[in-house]
């Protein structure tokens, strides 16, 4: 089995819902990051998103998107984005990564050359941050790379909530899957809103093999209550982790995602 399945079966086993934690690589620069892994993995993240910057992340938010600048200030090179995650997968034979990338970063180190990377790193998934709005040729051509490898591509369902994507997420999601949680008409999120619960409902009734982790403006245990309580298998935190990186206080970091953690055992 993948190690996303075994982790999202120990996890689920224990009553537990999961929670993943975006890991920016490079921000502030790739040593830093490998220390990372350690006090995410010890304050109970259950699945590590390591993001390889982008030139261009224009589906995140502006702190995402200044850490990935931090990230090529410090390394330039994406491909040595790929040797700190085999350093990292040495360090945590057992623990299941993911890797998130924009389509951009994917070309610039060439499609071949990056799946070699992960399946160098031993990496267990793959999420395409723009996959559903890039030209499909990419996608194709990375599935028939990925799929040998036993390598998921995580699916992805934006908001607003896109019906044509619904088969595909049925037929070939695994492991888990991110749902961009419901945002106003000013594109802010001051809560988890309500609206979630039925998307949710909506994606399980398509009884994909993915669990379903909900994404977006969650960024506090409030917040994080509020989007379990909708009904997801687990919630993905990724600004509240940026904000705490660059902020340098990495024992606060770490209280926080105790904090947030806790709430996903009740």
């Amino acid at each position: 089995m993948n190690k996303i399945d075994i982790k999202i079966k120990k996890v689920m086993g224990r009553g537990e819902k999961l929670l993943s934690c975006l890991l920016p690589l490079g921000d502030p620069d790739l040593k830093t990051s490998i220390n990372l892994v350690e006090v995410y993995l010890k304050a109970g993240v259950d699945i590590v998103e390591l993001g390889m910057p982008s030139q261009n992340p224009y589906l995140d938010s502006r702190q995402i998107a200044e850490s990935n600048q931090r990230s090529f200030q410090a390394q330039p090179d994406l491909l040595k984005y790929f040797d700190t995650m085999v350093t990292i997968r040495k360090n945590f034979p057992d623990e299941p990564f993911e890797v998130m990338t924009y389509a951009d970063s994917v070309k610039a180190c060439g499609l071949s050359r990056f799946v070699d990377g992960l399946e160098e790193a031993d990496i267990d998934a793959h999420l395409l941050a723009d996959s559903t709005v890039i030209s499909p040729d990419l996608v194709k051509d990375m599935d028939a790379l990925l799929n040998p490898l036993s390598i998921y591509r995580i699916r992805f369902m934006p908001h607003p909530f896109r019906e044509d994507l619904l088969n595909d997420i049925e037929k070939n999601g695994r492991g888990f899957m991110i749902l961009q949680s419901i945002a106003d008409t000013q594109g802010q999120r001051n809560s988890v809103a309500e609206g979630n619960r039925g998307l949710i409902a909506r994606l399980r009734a398509t009884k994909t093999q993915a669990g379903i982790l909900l994404a977006y403006g969650i960024n506090n245990p409030k917040r994080a209550e509020e989007a379990l309580d909708l009904g997801p298998d687990g919630i993905l935190v990724g600004s509240a982790m940026v904000d705490g990186i660059a902020a340098g206080n990495y024992t606060a970091l770490a209280n926080l995602i105790r904090e947030i953690k806790a709430v996903t055992l009740q």
